[in-house]
């Protein structure tokens, strides 16, 4: 089953001059984090609007395979951005419908 969780900076990190060297460290775990799922094959894409922090729009998508929505929580609730605060999540049920490089299968 493929699923997306959605991450959105919590309020206090929504202004740059909160963030403080143990902030970019968590960041560069979850990027890591998400790079291992990929390496794993779990993660199918991953990607963040281009705004900067404080802005309204501003949030972060992971599109990932796994067997169920228990463990869909699972790989969005270890993501060290959520475990540390960092950003919020949900997680939803999710259809990749069309991808580049993959033939149209109705």
């Amino acid at each position: 089953m493929d699923f997306i969780y959605i991450l959105k900076l919590t309020d206090r990190y929504q202004d740059p001059n909160n963030w403080e060297e143990e902030t970019n460290q968590i960041l560069d775990q979850h990027w890591y984090y998400l790079v291992d799922l990929h390496a794993k094959g779990i993660m199918q894409l991953v990607g963040r609007t281009s705004y900067s922090p404080g802005h309204k729009d501003l949030l972060g998508i992971a599109v990932f395979t796994t067997d169920d929505e228990v463990k869909a929580k699972d790989i969005m609730n270890n993501d060290p951005c959520v475990i540390h605060g960092v950003m919020t999540a949900t997680v939803h049920p999710f259809n990749l419908s069309l991808i580049a490089g993959r033939p149209y299968s109705p």
